[in-house]
C-alpha cells in the first residue's frame, strides 16, 4: 500500500512538473520569437507597437483563464480540467507553426494566455491540496522554480539554434504530456469535501498520504470544515460560487489575506522573472550592445535553473519567513549595484559586459534561489478552500493586469529612462513589499492550509489548545472556522 501511495503523489507531482515545464517554454519560445520578428525574420512585417502587443497579450488575457478554470473546476474537479485546458495550448503551437500573418500569431498569444492562466493557478491549487505541509513548499518550489526555469532555459537555447517555427512545434511535446498525465491522478480529496462528497474524499486522501496521527488529524479537519457548507447544486453554481465569495469579502480575516495576495503579487512582478522570461534576447542584446550572445543567454539562464534548485534545499530547511528576508533584500541590493553599473558605464568592453551580465546572472539566482521559492509557495496556501477558485481567479486578474503592463510598457520605458531606470524603479517597489511582508506575514511553513486560515481570523494557529489533546484541540480548530466561514 506504501507503494502505491508513493506512486500516485510521483504521478501528480510528474505531471504538475510537465505543466509548468511547458509554461515555461512559452516564454522562453516567445522571447526568442520576439527578437526574430524584430528583425531577423522579415517573413511577417509587424510594427514595434504590434509586437509589443504580442508580448504582453498573454499576460492580460490569462486573467480568462483563471475565469474559465473557476467554473470548470467546480464542475469537472482539478484533474481533468487540467487536461481540458491545456489541449487549446496543444492547437496553438500548430497554428503559430504554420502562422503566415499578424492576427493568427497575437490570436494564439490571446488563446494561450488564457489556457496559460488557467493552468498556472491549477498548479498552485493542485499542490496545496494534493501535497502533505510538511513537503508542500519543496514540491510547490520544484514545479513552479525549477520547472518553469527549465522550460524557459530550453525555450531561450533552442530559439538561439532553430527558428521559433520549429521551436513552436518542439512545444507539442511537455504540452501533450502535461494533459495525459492528470487523466491518471485520483481526485483532489479537498474539492470532494467542498462538494459533501466525504466518503470519496476519505478514500481519495488515504490513497495519496500514508497512514499517521498527524494525516488522520488533517482529514477530519478538511471534513468538519465543509460539513454544513455543501448545499451548491449544479442549477445554482454560479450563484453559489458569488454568494460564498461575498460572504468571504464580509470577513475581515479574508481581507487581510488579500491584501497580503496583492502585495505578493506586486512583489513578483517587480522581482522581474516574466519580464525577463518574455524579453531576455533582446535585452541581452541591447544591454551588451552585441548579438553574439549564446553564453550570455546560458549563463542568465542557466544561474536561474541552478538558483531554483538551490531553493529545494533552502525551503525543507529554512522557515519561510527567514528566507524571505534574509535572500530578498541581498537580491533586490544586486538589483540596485547592477542599475547604478548600468548608468555609470556607458561603454561595452569586453570586461564591461561580463560584468554587467554576471551580475544579472547574479540576480536571477538570487531571487529563484529564496524570493520566488516563498512567494509562490504562499500564492498555493493562502486561499480559503471555501472560495479557492475564485479568489484565485480574482487575485489572478490582479497579477494579469500587472504583468501585462510590466511587458507592454518594457520597450516604452527602456527607451525613456533606460534599463538602470526601470531597474532603480522596481528596486524601489520591492524594498516597499519587504517592508509590508516584514509586518504582516505569518509563517507557514509546515501548517496545514485550516490552520493557515485560522491564523488570519484570530492571530493564532490554535497551538494554545494544545493542552486540550490532539482530537479535541481538531475539533475546536475546525468550530472556530466554521463559525467564520
Amino acid at each position: 500500500m506504501k507503494r502505491a501511495q508513493v506512486l500516485r503523489q510521483m504521478l501528480v507531482v510528474t505531471g504538475l512538473a510537465f505543466c509548468s515545464l511547458s509554461d515555461g517554454f512559452i516564454f522562453g519560445q516567445m522571447s526568442g520569437m520576439v527578437d526574430a520578428l524584430n528583425g531577423k525574420d522579415s517573413s511577417i512585417n509587424l510594427s514595434d507597437d504590434e509586437i509589443s502587443w504580442i508580448a504582453s497579450t498573454i499576460n492580460i488575457t490569462c486573467f480568462c483563464g483563471f475565469g474559465l478554470m473557476t467554473i470548470l473546476t467546480e464542475i469537472f474537479g482539478r484533474k481533468k480540467t487540467i487536461t481540458i485546458v491545456t489541449t487549446p495550448v496543444l492547437i496553438c503551437w500548430l497554428m503559430l507553426y504554420f502562422a503566415q500573418d499578424k492576427y493568427t500569431i497575437l490570436a494564439t498569444r490571446i488563446i494561450v494566455g488564457a489556457s496559460y492562466g488557467g493552468v498556472l493557478i491549477l498548479t498552485y491549487i493542485n499542490i496545496a491540496e494534493y501535497v502533505a505541509p510538511d513537503i508542500r513548499s519543496l514540491c510547490l518550489n520544484l514545479m513552479t522554480a525549477c520547472g518553469t526555469s527549465a522550460g524557459t532555459f530550453l525555450g531561450h537555447v533552442l530559439s538561439l539554434f532553430l527558428h521559433w517555427r520549429n521551436v513552436a512545434l518542439i512545444g507539442l511535446v511537455p504540452t501533450a504530456i502535461s494533459a495525459i498525465l492528470p487523466l491518471f491522478w485520483v481526485e483532489s480529496p479537498s474539492w470532494l469535501a467542498t462538494k459533501g462528497r466525504f466518503n470519496e474524499c476519505e478514500r481519495a486522501f488515504k490513497k495519496l498520504r500514508l497512514p499517521s496521527k498527524e494525516s488522520d488529524l488533517e482529514l477530519k479537519m478538511l471534513i468538519n470544515s465543509q460539513r454544513g457548507n455543501n448545499n451548491t447544486t449544479k442549477n445554482n453554481l454560479f450563484v453559489s460560487i458569488l454568494s460564498k465569495y461575498g460572504s468571504a469579502c464580509k470577513e475581515k480575516y479574508y481581507r487581510r489575506m488579500t491584501v497580503l495576495m496583492m502585495v505578493i503579487c506586486v512583489y513578483r512582478v517587480a522581482a522581474g522573472r516574466i519580464l525577463f522570461s518574455t524579453l531576455i534576447i533582446t535585452m541581452l542584446q541591447e544591454m551588451t550592445d552585441t548579438s553574439d550572445i549564446i553564453l550570455f543567454t546560458l549563463l542568465v539562464d542557466g544561474c536561474s535553473l541552478v538558483g531554483a534548485g538551490v531553493s529545494c534545499i533552502f525551503v525543507s530547511r529554512l522557515r519561510m519567513r527567514t528566507l524571505l528576508f534574509t535572500s530578498g533584500p541581498i537580491a533586490n541590493s544586486v538589483q540596485v549595484i547592477l542599475a547604478c553599473c548600468l548608468y555609470v558605464w556607458s561603454d561595452n568592453s569586453f570586461y564591461v559586459r561580463w560584468t554587467k551580465v554576471s551580475l544579472l546572472a547574479l540576480y536571477c539566482i538570487l531571487i529563484s534561489a529564496g524570493p520566488y521559492a516563498v512567494l509562490e509557495t504562499l500564492l498555493s496556501e493562502l486561499h480559503p478552500l471555501d472560495v479557492r477558485a475564485l479568489s484565485t481567479f480574482v487575485l489572478g486578474a490582479w497579477a494579469g493586469v500587472l504583468q501585462f503592463l510590466s511587458i507592454k510598457l518594457a520597450s516604452y520605458l527602456f527607451s525613456v529612462i533606460g534599463y538602470h531606470g526601470v531597474f532603480f524603479c522596481n528596486a524601489g517597489v520591492v524594498f516597499l513589499c519587504l517592508l509590508y511582508l516584514y509586518f504582516y506575514l505569518p509563517e507557514t511553513k509546515g501548517r496545514t492550509l485550516q490552520e493557515i486560515q485560522l491564523y488570519f481570523i484570530d492571530n493564532s494557529y490554535g497551538d494554545n489548545e494544545e493542552m486540550l489533546g490532539s482530537e479535541q484541540r481538531n475539533d475546536l480548530l475546525t468550530k472556530k472556522m466554521t463559525i467564520k466561514v
